[in-house]
């Protein structure tokens, strides 16, 4: 039996299938973020966004840093992107799960402070090695989908 990583802040271990993880963290790519890490490699790059893979939900994200999960909000982890190298600038698409279920979420949130449209899943992103993904409770229910957020001009964000 393989693993999944589950995207609310956790993981469940023991899936009937191998080689399928859900797009919950690998900000930093480091302990528990590592199987996202490798599962990004499998999923095809879509043209005009950069892929911002992190764990989340519908209103936080969290990174591991020196061992510890710290929260993110919309604030933070736009600070972090505009000093990482990997984002040059432009739309991005969030492997986040959840990050896309409300609609004045954490991804609607990030769209207004970086400026620039954000996509994102509505329920857990399941990752299959063959690039598929599902967007659902299970892998087995994509009943889940990508949302796409466009930033807005009210007050601060």
């Amino acid at each position: 039996m393989g693993t999944g990583y589950h995207g609310g802040f956790g993981n469940t271990l023991g899936s009937r299938k191998i080689d399928v993880v859900s797009a919950s963290s690998a900000f930093v790519g480091k302990g528990e973020g590592e199987s996202l890490k490798n599962a990004t490699k499998w999923i095809k790059e879509e043209p005009g966004f950069t892929d911002v893979a992190i764990h989340g939900t519908a209103e936080k994200v969290k990174i591991m840093h020196n061992g510890n999960w710290v929260l993110l909000d919309q604030r933070r982890l736009a600070t972090l992107l505009k000093k990482d190298s990997g984002y040059k600038s432009g739309a991005i698409r969030l492997l986040s799960c959840g990050t896309g279920k409300l609609d004045e979420g954490f991804a609607q949130n990030l769209a207004n402070k970086m400026g620039v449209k954000v996509k994102a899943p509505t329920d857990t992103l399941w990752i299959y090695s063959n690039g598929k993904m599902v967007i659902g409770p299970t892998m087995y229910k994509n009943t889940g989908k990508w949302k796409t957020f466009y930033p807005k001009k009210k007050g601060r964000s």
